[in-house]
C-alpha cells in the first residue's frame, strides 16, 4: 500500500521534474487537504494551460494513488474573482519543499493542532538590561508526563520568591492542570476561575486590559517560601462539568475576532503591565497538545525542558527542539533559548547515578547537535556544534533532578518545601539559579 509520506515525497518529486525548465511564469502550490489528499493550483500560460493539465493529472494519479484529489484549479492574480485572493494568501503562507524550485510550495491544511502551526514567533516584549524591563517568560516543558515538571516549576518558584522576586505562575496544561492547586493559596484555596476562563472571556470583551486579574489569581502563602517575594498562581480553572466544554472551545490559532493578537499574549502584557513581575512561569502540557505547540513557537523567552533517559522521551523532544531551533535558523530566525534537565534518574549508587547522567549528556549533546545547534560559522548569535564542545553551560549539559521518593509520596507541597525542594545545595536551588543565569544572558544580549 501506498503511505501517506511516501505519495507525497513522489508528488513533490514529479511536479519538480515537471517544472523543470519552465519559464518563471509556471508556478505550482501543493495543498494537502485536512483529510490528507493532495490539490493542485497551477499558474501557467494560457496556450499551455490544456496540455499541463492532461499531462498532470496523468503524472499525479500515477505517483499518488489514492492520495491524488484530482483536483487542479486554473491559478489566478490577486485581483481576479472568484479564487485569486485566497490563492494569493495561500501562496505567501505556503513553504518550498526542501531545496526543490523556487516555483513549488507545498501548503499543509489542519483540522487541529493549530498551536504548532500559527503560534507567535517572538516574544511580545525583549529583555532589557534593567531587571524592570520586563519580566522573563519562561516555560517548562515535557514530551512525557510523569517526569516531575509541574514540581520543578513548582520548586523553581519558591526560589525565586525566596530571593525577593514576584513570580507568576500560569498552568498552562490545561488537559491535565496541577501546578495550580500544588501552589495553592491560604487553606489549600484556588482561584474561582483560571486560565481557561481568560482565555474565553477577555476576546469577549475586546479591550485589552478590561479583564480585571483579580479574578484569575489568588496568592500563595508567603510562609511556604519564607522570602521577600510573593507567587500569584493563575490555575487552568475550576474543575466542574463546565470545564472540558470551556476546553472545547478554545483555539490557538490566529487571531481570530479580528482581534490583533490571541487572548494569550493579552495576558502574558496584563500581568507584566500591572501585577510587574519578575518572572511569568509558565506549565505546559506534555506531548504534542495544542498548547504545547503555542508556548514552543516562540512567544517564551526561555524553554525549560525536562527529558529522561528513555528513548521515547528523545524522540519527542527531537521535535521540539528543531523547532526552537533548526528550524529557525532555516528560515533566517534565532534560535530560542533552552536548557535541558535529567529527570528521575535514580541516585541509589553514586557511581552508577555518574554515569546515567553522562549517558544522558552524551545523548543530549548529539540530539542538540543535530535538531537546535547552527553549524559552526552558520551564526555569529547562535549555539554552535563548534561552540559547545567544551562549555559548561550549553544548552544540552543538563541540569540534573534525580529521582526523590519524598516527591512521590507527599499530599500537600508545605510538607515537602521546606525539607526538600528549598534545601541548600539541592537540584532545585541549581535549578533555579541557571533560570536566572540563562535570564542574565539574554538581557545582557537584549533578546
Amino acid at each position: 500500500m501506498l503511505h501517506l509520506d511516501e505519495a507525497h515525497e513522489r508528488l513533490v518529486e514529479d511536479l519538480a521534474a515537471f517544472l523543470r525548465g519552465k519559464s518563471r511564469s509556471w508556478r505550482i502550490l501543493l495543498v494537502l487537504d485536512v483529510v490528507a489528499r493532495h490539490r493542485l493550483v497551477l499558474w501557467c500560460p494560457p496556450t499551455k494551460r490544456e496540455a499541463a493539465l492532461r499531462d498532470l493529472d496523468r503524472r499525479l494519479a500515477d505517483a499518488g494513488g489514492a492520495h491524488w484529489s484530482g483536483h487542479i484549479l486554473e491559478g489566478q492574480k490577486p485581483d481576479e474573482v472568484p479564487d485569486g485572493r485566497w490563492q494569493h494568501d495561500a501562496w505567501s503562507q505556503a513553504r518550498r519543499e526542501g531545496d526543490g524550485p523556487a516555483n513549488l510550495r507545498v501548503l499543509d491544511r489542519h483540522l487541529a493542532k493549530a498551536g504548532w502551526f500559527d503560534a507567535p514567533a517572538d516574544p511580545p516584549w525583549r529583555l532589557g538590561r534593567r531587571p524592570r524591563s520586563g519580566a522573563s517568560i519562561c516555560a517548562f516543558y515535557s514530551f512525557k508526563g510523569g517526569v516531575g515538571r509541574s514540581t520543578a516549576l513548582a520548586a523553581a518558584a519558591l526560589h525565586l520568591a525566596a530571593g525577593g522576586d514576584r513570580v507568576a505562575v500560569l498552568d498552562a496544561d490545561l488537559d491535565s492542570p496541577g501546578v495550580g492547586s500544588l501552589l495553592h493559596g491560604h487553606d489549600g484555596a484556588v482561584a474561582d476561575v483560571g486560565l481557561v476562563d481568560y482565555l474565553l472571556e477577555a476576546p469577549l470583551i475586546g479591550e485589552a486590559g478590561a479583564c480585571p486579574l483579580a479574578d484569575y489569581y489568588h496568592r500563595c502563602p508567603p510562609d511556604l517560601h519564607g522570602g521577600r517575594g510573593e507567587i500569584l498562581v493563575f490555575p487552568a480553572g475550576r474543575l466542574n462539568r463546565r470545564y472540558i466544554e470551556k476546553l472545547a472551545r478554545l483555539d490557538y490559532g490566529g487571531n481570530g475576532a479580528g482581534r490583533p493578537r490571541h487572548p494569550f499574549v493579552d495576558l502574558l502584557e496584563q500581568i507584566r503591565e500591572e501585577l510587574d513581575p519578575q518572572w511569568i512561569l509558565v506549565d505546559a502540557r506534555a506531548g504534542l497538545g495544542e498548547v504545547s505547540g503555542f508556548l514552543t513557537g516562540g512567544v517564551c523567552h526561555l524553554h525549560v525542558l525536562l527529558g529522561t533517559l528513555a528513548e521515547a522521551s528523545w524522540r519527542g523532544l527531537e521535535l521540539v527542539l528543531a523547532r526552537l531551533g533548526g528550524q529557525r535558523l532555516r528560515s533566517q530566525g534565532s534560535q530560542c533559548e533552552c536548557f535541558i534537565a535529567a529527570a528521575m534518574i535514580p541516585r541509589l549508587q553514586e557511581e552508577r547515578y555518574e554515569r546515567s547522567v553522562a549517558a544522558f549528556t552524551d545523548r543530549a549533546s548529539d540530539v542538540f547537535s543535530a535538531s537546535c545547534y547552527a553549524e559552526p560559522g552558520e551564526r555569529d548569535s547562535a549555539w554552535t556544534v563548534d561552540d559547545v564542545a567544551n562549555s559548561s553551560d550549553a544548552p544540552h549539559v543538563p541540569t540534573s533532578l534525580p529521582y526523590d521518593a519524598r516527591l512521590a509520596l507527599f499530599a500537600d507541597l508545605e510538607e515537602v518545601a521546606s525539607s526538600v525542594l528549598l534545601q541548600s545545595g539541592s537540584p532545585y536551588e541549581k535549578l533555579a539559579a541557571r533560570i536566572r543565569m540563562s535570564t542574565e544572558q539574554l538581557r545582557e544580549a537584549g533578546r
